[in-house]
């Protein structure tokens, strides 16, 4: 259905059990909870305080590889902020981190296909306008 909040985003998300930091404004946020990620962004719960709607932040998502944990590393900006959740656009990812990131999107979703054709229609993290 076109509209929908789906096609808005632009790609497929997922929920993923990994723990996710927040560095922004002063403040840095440890979540484990209701993280749902895509190749655009993050949405996490959180108890603690929050950057405020518009802030720049730095965002690594901690991945448990063997006996150490590599993060993906991004920058972006909070888009949502309110009590208990917190959403975070990617403005910028490493090449790694996007590498690490599409494989955790194709792991993950019930959509492998659509996620596919999605990953071949977008340039980086933001949706390509040719």
């Amino acid at each position: 259905m076109p509209g929908t909040s789906d096609e808005r985003r632009g790609f497929v998300r997922v929920p993923f059990n990994t723990e996710v930091m927040v560095e922004g404004e002063g403040k840095t946020i440890l979540s484990r909870e209701g993280i749902n990620v895509s190749m655009s962004g993050i949405r996490l719960f959180t108890s603690g305080s929050i950057p405020a709607h518009g802030s720049s932040c730095q965002v690594k998502i901690l991945l448990q590889a063997s006996e150490s944990r590599l993060p993906i590393e991004a920058r972006g900006i909070v888009v949502r902020s309110e009590p208990g959740v917190l959403a975070v656009q990617f403005t910028e990812i490493d090449l790694d981190g996007y590498h690490h990131l599409r494989q955790i999107i194709l792991n993950n979703t019930d959509e492998p296909e659509k996620a596919e054709k999605e990953f071949s229609t977008h340039w980086g993290i933001r949706e390509s306008h040719q």
